[in-house]
This record gives C-alpha cells, sequence and structure tokens, in this order.
C-alpha cells in the first residue's frame, strides 16, 4: 500500500508567561478548519503522480502501451495514455471538513484524442462541486433548524456551508429518499401490529389555510422501564397536499395490523376501513373529548356546561382504564353520559357520540387485547404521532414565514426519514458515512533521542 507523507510545521511560542491556552486552542481550531483539507489534497495529489507514472511512463521516457486502472471515457480503451500536463486553475471540491483544492494532472487517449483528468474519473467527481457526505450532513442540520442556523453550525465546525448551500442539500437529498413510504423498504421484521393515522396543517402554498400533512405510522415495539416506556415506530405512509385517499396505495401493500388508530376525521376512518376491512378501529381517547367541545359550541351549548361535559367525558376514559373496566361495564358508561347530551336536543353532539360508539373501546375487545398483549396493551391514542407532528411543526412554522409546496415536501422527507431512522435514511448515512479503513500515525520528533 502506498503512503503519502505531509509534513506540518507550527512556529510555537516558548512556554513563559505570557502563553495562554486559549491562544493553543485558538491554533488548534485553525488546524481544524485547515489542515484535514489541505493534508487530504496533499495525499490526493501524491497518489495522482504514482498514477500517472504508472500508467504513462516515467516524465521523461514515455512508455507505450501501459494498461491503466481506468477507462478512457471518450473510447473506453483502458491502455496506451499520454501525460498532457497540469490544469492551470485548481479543482474546488467541498467535503465535509472544508474546501480541497485540487491541481489536477491531465493524460490523452492515444486512441481518440480525449484529455481528461483520471483522478476525478477514479473517484466519480466529474462534475461535481459538493460531496455526497457534506449534503447529507447539512441536509441533517438543516431538518432540525433554520437554512441560515444549520449553515452556521455547520461552519463551526469547518465544513463551507451557506444559508443557500443547506437549502440546496435538502433539495438534493430529498429525491433519494422519495420512496419513504414504500412497502420494500420498511423493516421485514419489524412489523407494525398498530397503526396510527393523524394529519396536519402546515403553512404553504396559496391557500390561506395551508396544506394537509397525512402520515401513517406503525407501533412495532416498546422498550424501557415501566414508567418510562419508550415507543419503537416505523414510517409507513406520508402525503403532501394530498387527500388521506392518496395514501392508499402507500398503505395496501403492508400485512394487516391488530388495530388502527384514528382521530374521528371521516376521511382518516374511511381510509382505514378500505384497506384492512377486518381490522378494528379505535378512536383516539384524547381527540374524542375535544371533538365534543367542538360539537357543543356548534350546537351553541352553554360554555359553562359544555366544558364541564368535555371534562366528564375524558374523565370517564381515564377511570375506564384506571379500574380495568371490561367491554361491556365501558360501553353502559358510555351509554348512561351520551343519555345527558341527547336529553339537552344537542344534535351534532348526540350524531358525534352514537357514531364513535362503535369504536371508542375497541381496545377492551378480549381478542384485541390478547394480540397486543405482548406489546404491553393496545393504544389509546395517537400521542405517539402527535409527538412527531409537533416536532414538524416546530421546524416548519417560522416566524409565520409560508413554504412553496415542493420545498417543504423536501424538508418533511428529510425530517421524517431521520426521525423514523427511516431504512432508506440508514442506507444513505451508511452509504455516505462509512468507517475509515485507511490507517495513518502521527509522528512527532524526540529530543535527546539516540
Amino acid at each position: 500500500m502506498a503512503v503519502a507523507s505531509v509534513v506540518l510545521s507550527a512556529e510555537l511560542p516558548e512556554l513563559d508567561g505570557s502563553l495562554r491556552w486559549s491562544q493553543l486552542e485558538a491554533w488548534a481550531v485553525a488546524m481544524r478548519d485547515e489542515v484535514p483539507a489541505v493534508v487530504l489534497a496533499a495525499a490526493l495529489e501524491q497518489a495522482q503522480d504514482r498514477l500517472i507514472d504508472r500508467v504513462c511512463g516515467p516524465r521523461w521516457l514515455p512508455v507505450r502501451d501501459l494498461p491503466a486502472p481506468f477507462a478512457c471515457p471518450g473510447c473506453g480503451v483502458m491502455q496506451d495514455f499520454a501525460r498532457k500536463g497540469r490544469r492551470s486553475r485548481p479543482r474546488r471540491i467541498d467535503i465535509a471538513v472544508g474546501v480541497v483544492r485540487l491541481h489536477l494532472a491531465n493524460v490523452g487517449c492515444r486512441a481518440c484524442g480525449r484529455v481528461f483528468a483520471p483522478l476525478l474519473l477514479m473517484l466519480d467527481l466529474s462534475g461535481r462541486r459538493r460531496t455526497d457526505r457534506l449534503a447529507v450532513d447539512l441536509a441533517e442540520l438543516a431538518s432540525q433548524m433554520s437554512f441560515a442556523r444549520a449553515a452556521q453550525v455547520a461552519r463551526s465546525f469547518g465544513a463551507p456551508a451557506s444559508t443557500g448551500r443547506a437549502h440546496h442539500a435538502v433539495a438534493d437529498v430529498a429525491p433519494l429518499l422519495d420512496g419513504i413510504g414504500a412497502a420494500e423498504l420498511i423493516d421485514s421484521g419489524a412489523s407494525a401490529a398498530v397503526v396510527i393515522l393523524d394529519g396536519t396543517g402546515m403553512r404553504a402554498g396559496p391557500r390561506r389555510l395551508g396544506i394537509a400533512c397525512n402520515i401513517a405510522l406503525g407501533l412495532t415495539a416498546r422498550s424501557g422501564p415501566r414508567r418510562r416506556r419508550r415507543a419503537h415506530t416505523v414510517l409507513l405512509g406520508v402525503t403532501i397536499d394530498q387527500p388521506w385517499a392518496a395514501m392508499g396505495e402507500q398503505l395496501a401493500a403492508l400485512d394487516a395490523p391488530v388495530i388502527v388508530v384514528v382521530d374521528g376525521e371521516p376521511a382518516i376512518t374511511r381510509l382505514a376501513e378500505t384497506t384492512w376491512p377486518d381490522t378494528p378501529i379505535q378512536r383516539c381517547w384524547w381527540h374524542l373529548p375535544r371533538a365534543l367541545r367542538w360539537a357543543l359550541y356548534a350546537d351553541k351549548a352553554p360554555h359553562p356546561w359544555a366544558n364541564a361535559k368535555r371534562a366528564e367525558l375524558a374523565e370517564l376514559l381515564r377511570r375506564t382504564a384506571r379500574e380495568h373496566r371490561t367491554h361491556s361495564q365501558a360501553l353502559h358508561s358510555y351509554d348512561t353520559f351520551s343519555a345527558s347530551i341527547t336529553g339537552a336536543h344537542h344534535h351534532a353532539a348526540t350524531e358525534l357520540l352514537l357514531g364513535a360508539r362503535d369504536q371508542v373501546f375497541t381496545c377492551l375487545l378480549p381478542e384485541v387485547r390478547r394480540d397486543l398483549a405482548w406489546l404491553g396493551g393496545p393504544e389509546l391514542g395517537s400521542g405517539v404521532l402527535e409527538r412527531v407532528m409537533r416536532e414538524l411543526n416546530a421546524r416548519t412554522d417560522i416566524g409565520g414565514s409560508r413554504w412553496s409546496i415542493n420545498g417543504l415536501r423536501d424538508l418533511v422527507t428529510v425530517q421524517l426519514a431521520r426521525m423514523t431512522d427511516h431504512p432508506a435514511w440508514r442506507t444513505l448515512r451508511q452509504n455516505t458515512h462509512p468507517f475509515s479503513t485507511i490507517s495513518y500515525k502521527i509522528s512527532t520528533p524526540k529530543f535527546n533521542a539516540c
């Protein structure tokens, strides 16, 4: 294996009263920002010189018909190349640790006359000014903070970045994750026993109320201590500015879950019933009291009474779980509560409660509890997905800014893939962030050595 040698010299002041640790630390930070890229450029240029000598012969004694480890981009031959000098302007390449400036050497194909730089050809850098690793790093930062802040953080670690570059990185990485809702990309060993469907509004597009972001999340396992259980999830589907019916294609290829959790929106419930006709549906226990309050508002019910009824329904649901009631006992309490709403002649609230009756206590059915016993019990609400959507809204709803639909789609794609550790994201990270297999040694001179 070839060895590249680079000498680093520094004018270090003498250790006396004027030298401070902050000066040494500033020196180390400056080296972190400049030395890695310079060392890489020097090592590549040394390797380039050895390559040219091998395929063209010594500088003043060329050899014909020598084989090469690369092919001519013009005619495809892999031998008989001639030196064609160096390019006068260095080639700039932005990488994760700085800016690399390479002085490229050219060779010419004696068969077709094509002149090219073999180093760019062998490293797959032809026509590129930014590496994939830098793009993924910037996109990962930009999915967690504003583009300007992401560029500032990247620059503090020596990476060449700007607001525009962070924005372009998201746009470049998102198409590589375009199939995050495809069933074939989901881990085969992670079957989603519980599917949670919900959506959130986002400020994008020309419409005043923005657009909808619809997400399907699968619950695969729980871990951790009893009072701090952690949910393990998998992203099953996502749509931007599309109706819920558009997600049916993404969910159709999945195995039927044990239970589906919905918030009560008719379009979501209709999608769950159409996709998995035999799967029971659970109405979210957090959304139901909230929906009751809005229904009573539509019925023009007195506000104090409406708030009390909402609190009463929420307490009924909590008491059902706390006292481990059976399905029939829970339905009896629910019917008693519904009768108090019906008797007050509030039609919207009555219709809501009657429509939700068959789905409120699905989690108490014996067969559902049996099938989800290994998971620690069924999911009673969409809280797991609500936390994901809060993260999305925290990133996208910034200072009243309005996104383009395509820009929002790219950002949400990257952020969801990263948050759920999607296989497509994991594969992209592994391809762009491999472990280093190149060994190196840092030697320092020793004084008074024999």
